[in-house]
């Protein structure tokens, strides 16, 4: 599925070199799903967002899918009330 070739620019698990020698890490929902349950985080909404794009000039044809996400911040202390006499 990935469009990079994965003998020359996979430098690890789904880890990839792109040209100008930064690294990209493609997430699958499940990651993404476990990162937010270990952490202070909670999950409102995520799934795969697929766009389908042409090069106007070429005329290629690329497909992108991305995680999309909406999160919210865990409360980790809940509200008191303290009453002063």
């Amino acid at each position: 599925m990935h469009r990079i070739e994965p003998d020359k620019k996979r430098v690890g698990f789904r880890e990839y070199m792109r040209s100008d020698e930064t690294c990209s890490y493609f997430f699958c929902a499940d990651t993404v799903r476990d990162l937010l349950t270990g952490s202070v985080f909670k999950e409102l909404e995520l799934e795969y967002c697929c766009v389908k794009s042409t090069n106007r000039r070429t005329g290629k044809s690329m497909r992108r899918v991305w995680v999309h996400g909406e999160i919210s911040e865990i409360l980790l202390m809940p509200f008191f009330t303290i009453l002063f006499i």
